[in-house]
């Protein structure tokens, strides 16, 4: 018994290096190299908004005498004290251009955004709980009018609007909206189709119908589908130039951002306002940065698609 004891014992110690070499890992090299890659890739996505939060606060006598960019400016926040203090659109509206376009933005954005956004979530509730006629037709019309460009009816559109007299004017903007998307319905009825029917059977079993189903069910589980869809909503609004520029050109009240931003280098435009126009493009970035940083939980699981799975 004493030998067999000595025998497993040395064979457990001789057994014990090879263990350890088997324990080994290889040096991860593709994990290296793919980290690497992304945040070479990350650097070079923000190196452009680097600059320019580097050159909204560099003073304009630095950026003049200066051969090449200025890494390390002498910090000055004057660019951001001219946009509200110098500003044209001070004499002609009463206000600055920057503070006036934000709030006709917003306000031009919310509404079309928060009316269609509900309008998108009642048709693809219906489209993915209620049972009615014609209801795949339906959706297979929708799904082949996503497939036009918008772009080609553009024209078409436009004298469209200068017949109602909406032009110009913020009608365009803002009417078209409130009647939904269907690339908006089409993602929420893909997250509503992974709710479970049961829910919505027992809802009816306590009396609850098509409005207490939907804000007290439907709305409550989807709502990271509901924000994601705000968010890209919301943004698209903001960010609308092309639109804004061909319906309300020659109304300076109604300027929104996107158009302000446009023309920030022709009402600063001597030399060395480079650091005005940067600062009037953080100031327009920073709402969407805001909005991002609050938002951003519930638009990862939103784009996601999860949801109650049956």
């Amino acid at each position: 018994m004493d030998n067999n004891a000595e025998f497993g014992i040395s064979s457990a110690f001789e057994e014990a290096p090879k263990a350890k070499k088997k324990r080994r890992r290889k040096f991860p090299v593709k994990k290296v190299i793919c980290y690497t890659l992304l945040v070479l890739y990350t650097v070079w996505l923000f190196f452009p908004m680097l600059t320019i939060f580097i050159t909204s606060f560099t003073p304009a006598e630095q950026i003049v005498t200066s051969e090449s960019f200025v890494w390390l400016p002498k910090f000055t926040i004057e660019p951001y004290k001219q946009i509200f203090t110098t500003d044209l659109y001070i004499d002609e509206v009463g206000m600055p251009g920057l503070l006036l376009g934000f709030i006709n933005t917003m306000w031009m954005t919310l509404l079309p955004v928060i009316v269609g956004l509900f309008v998108s979530g009642v048709s693809a509730y219906a489209f993915s709980k209620i049972k009615f006629k014609g209801k795949e037709i339906l959706f297979a019309i929708e799904i082949v009018i996503m497939v036009f460009p918008l772009g080609a009816f553009g024209v078409i559109t436009q004298i469209f609007y200068y017949q109602l007299d909406w032009v110009p004017g913020v009608l365009p903007l803002i009417i078209p909206g409130l009647f939904g998307g269907i690339g908006t319905m089409f993602f929420l009825r893909m997250y509503m189709d992974g709710i479970s029917d049961g829910l919505l059977e027992a809802a009816k079993m306590d009396g609850l119908g098509f409005w207490g189903i939907f804000f007290k069910i439907m709305f409550p589980l989807a709502k990271p589908a509901f924000i994601a869809q705000f968010i890209f909503g919301f943004v698209g609004g903001y960010n609308n130039y092309m639109t804004a520029l061909l319906y309300l050109s020659g109304e300076p009240k109604f300027v929104t951002l996107s158009l302000y931003l446009g023309e920030i280098t022709t009402l600063f435009n001597n030399q060395g306002d480079s650091n005005i126009h940067c600062a009037a493009a953080v100031m327009g970035m920073l709402p969407l940065i805001i909005l991002y940083i609050i938002m951003q939980k519930y638009f990862i699981e939103g784009v996601a698609m999860g949801g109650e799975k049956e």
